[in-house]
């Protein structure tokens, strides 16, 4: 469990300012993290395998969708609507 002092000391560190009822509530989340991060790591302590497993179920590259080339509007012509432009960005309120 979190202490009040370990979160005191982290809210300093973070230049934080908590009233009582926020540090308490922040205590109570911090610990259900801790207590979420402890669950994870025993559900797949020792077994590697179950790891490689969450891995595996990335997508291969092959299904990725193919890279096209499209043509593109050149900028003078989108520029071409608005009424102050400087290069090719859109000035607000003039030059």
């Amino acid at each position: 469990m979190i202490s009040k002092e370990d979160v005191l000391k982290l809210a300093g560190l973070a230049r934080l300012d908590f009233s009582d009822e926020e540090l308490d509530r922040i205590i109570k989340d911090m610990d259900d993290i801790i207590a979420f991060a402890d669950t994870i790591n025993n559900a797949v302590e020792g077994d590697a395998e179950k790891i490689r497993n969450v891995s595996s179920s990335a997508t291969p590259a092959e299904d990725f969708r193919e890279d096209i080339v499209k043509e593109f509007v050149p900028n003078e012509k989108i520029l071409s609507n608005v009424t102050a432009s400087k290069g090719m960005f859109c000035v607000k309120g003039g030059i």
